[in-house]
């Protein structure tokens, strides 16, 4: 059995002191006890075999609002290089808890970026202040999957921002054109030549023909996603499934 990954920002060999989030889930919901085997990630690649030193145990924790420090000892940090390639999403946002849950799936598939953006027919706009829970929603999707690299989650206000963000990056768009190359065979021949990869998908009500020229002026190529229309929360994840089969294919 794996040991349970716990978030660790500051990590460092010797004790260190999981915060109120991590020593709540260990003690709490996992059970955790003195002595118990857990692994830490600082979600920039290190990643450490731990024991938990103290803490409150699941039944003390009961009878206190806020659980006390839990520290851990790390006797070794080991570091896990980054994917070969890279895969951003350049999304609008959709409403209530399908935006966590967009999230949460994009980070086990491997999605390396999220860039919210507005775009002209956005009807759900993400304020600054929800990146913080996006990020939360990103932890424990990492913890859940033992993923050692979190991805980045930023807000951004206009298309033409989010293009300038993903910089060199070959860029498709997902667009529900007949003439339009279907990404499964598309990702196939071209991504071992591609180690940056950036795909916009429009809210539900779809890009607009100005948007569609700005993105193909830039060398956008139009790419389907399946035979009917897609939810936004619902593309995200069909395009970071096949980049991440594709991707894995690569590797052999």
């Amino acid at each position: 059995m794996h040991a349970p990954w716990l978030y660790c920002p500051d990590l460092h060999c010797g004790p260190a002191t999981l915060d109120e989030t991590e020593g709540r889930h260990a003690l709490a919901s996992l059970r955790l006890r003195p002595g118990d085997a857990v692994t830490l990630f600082d979600g920039c690649g290190h990643v450490a075999p731990a024991t938990l030193l103290a803490g409150e145990t699941g039944a003390a924790r009961a009878a206190h609002r806020r659980a006390r420090p839990s520290t851990v000892r790390v006797d070794a940090i080991e570091t896990v290089s980054p994917p070969a390639h890279a895969l951003t999403l350049i999304v609008p946002g959709c409403k209530g808890d399908r935006l966590d849950w967009l999230v949460e799936k994009c980070t086990e598939l491997g999605v390396t970026r999220l860039l919210f953006t507005e775009f002209e027919r956005s009807v759900v706009h993400v304020p600054n202040t929800r990146v913080e829970k996006l990020r939360r929603a990103a932890i424990e999707a990492c913890k859940q999957c033992r993923r050692a690299w979190l991805p980045s989650i930023r807000i951004l206000t206009t298309l033409t921002d989010a293009q300038a963000a993903v910089g060199a990056a070959r860029v498709l768009v997902a667009h529900p054109a007949e003439d339009a190359a279907p990404l499964g065979p598309w990702l196939t021949d071209h991504l071992s030549l591609v180690p940056e990869l950036a795909v916009v998908i429009g809210p539900e009500g779809g890009l607009s023909d100005s948007e569609v020229d700005l993105l193909r002026s830039a060398s956008g190529q139009l790419v389907r996603l399946a035979e009917h229309i897609l939810r936004v929360e619902t593309a995200a994840v069909a395009v970071a499934a096949a980049w991440a089969s594709a991707a894995i294919t690569l590797r052999g």
